[in-house]
Parts: structure tokens; C-alpha cells; sequence
């Protein structure tokens, strides 16, 4: 979207029927703008944000204290946009996890899970978990598992939509997250 503003309007030294036009337009401007992401002037909660949209893939630059910026960059495994935070201490990743979940009795937990698609039931004391399509890129991310009964959790990346979790029986809770940069 691109939006038409006339900068220094009004005038002091122009007539006011001259200026009217870009004044009208200006107006209507600043409405379509604040109507991307917010809740515009005829809407509750006015000014409010419905979500942030981050065009395009922006590196942010060096931050001095006090300043901070949050900006899209390309992710490490793949090249679709991924949300940084920056500060004065460095880069950090906001987007590094990618799915979640809670087993019980080998199934997720009510809605305790997200990018999840199937969790088969439990063979022996493994689980596998399949995700939902493109959560994750390739086999080189990481999942960590705990379970309320073992402490020799493991797991096994099977493909890019799958990894088994062993040591995980089925009496047993188990929470995990995946993640990758």
C-alpha cells in the first residue's frame, strides 16, 4: 500500500480552498495508516494494534542502551523471515521455538499443544510426534523432553515432520519443545 501525503499543508501563506484538497487527502491518509494493524478511529479500542506487520526482511542496526529494536530477518535454516530482538547485549531470536506439547497417557493435552499435527500411541516407552508441515526446516533442530517419571528422556529426529521420544512411557507426563534457529 502506498499512501499520498502532502507535506507543509496547510500554509500559513496559501488560501485555505487551495489547500483543501491535500488536506482531505491527508486526513484520509493518516486513517488508511492507522486502519493497517490497528483498530482504526471508528473501531474499540481505538489506536489499539490487532497484530505487527514487519515488511520484508530489515537488519536492524547496532543498538545503543537505552534503545532495543524487534525486526524480521532471514532465519539460520531457512530463508523465511524470522523475528530478532536487538539490544546493546547482542542478537537474540524470537521465533526460535516452533512447537510444543504435552503427552498424557500418549495423546496431547486438551489444546496444550501448537504446530503438532499426531502423537502415535506410545510403543514400549517411546513416543513419536509428528508436526505440522513446515514447522520446522530439515532435520537440524533440537527438541528437549522432560517427563514426570524418567530422567533419562532422549529423543530421535526421524525426519523433518517427525522425532520419537524414548524413556517416555506411556503412565508417564511428558512435556517437550522443539526448536530451531
Amino acid at each position: 500500500m502506498v499512501l499520498t501525503y502532502t507535506l507543509n499543508i496547510p500554509d500559513a501563506p496559501n488560501n485555505p480552498s487551495n489547500d483543501q484538497p491535500n488536506m482531505k487527502t491527508n486526513t484520509n491518509s493518516i486513517s488508511d495508516i492507522i486502519d493497517v494493524d490497528h483498530y482504526t478511529f471508528d473501531k474499540t479500542p481505538s489506536g489499539k494494534h490487532r497484530q505487527v506487520t514487519l515488511a520484508g526482511k530489515n537488519v536492524a542496526g547496532v543498538q545503543a542502551d537505552p534503545a532495543s529494536t524487534i525486526y524480521s530477518d532471514s532465519g539460520i535454516a531457512n530463508t523465511v523471515a524470522e523475528l530478532r530482538y536487538r539490544n546493546q547485549s547482542g542478537i537474540f531470536p524470537l521465533s526460535l521455538i516452533r512447537a510444543y506439547g504435552i503427552i498424557q497417557n500418549g495423546a496431547i493435552v486438551g489444546s496444550q499443544s501448537i504446530n503438532v499435527s499426531a502423537v502415535a500411541a506410545p510403543v514400549g516407552s517411546s513416543t513419536t510426534v509428528t508436526l505440522t508441515s513446515n514447522a520446522v526446516t530439515g532435520t537440524s533442530y533440537g527438541v528437549l523432553a522432560l517427563s514426570t517419571v524418567s530422567t533419562a528422556v532422549t529423543y530421535t529426529i526421524l525426519s523433518s515432520t517427525q522425532f520419537r521420544i524414548s524413556g517416555a512411557g506411556p503412565a508417564n507426563t511428558v512435556t517437550f519443545v522443539v526448536f530451531q534457529l
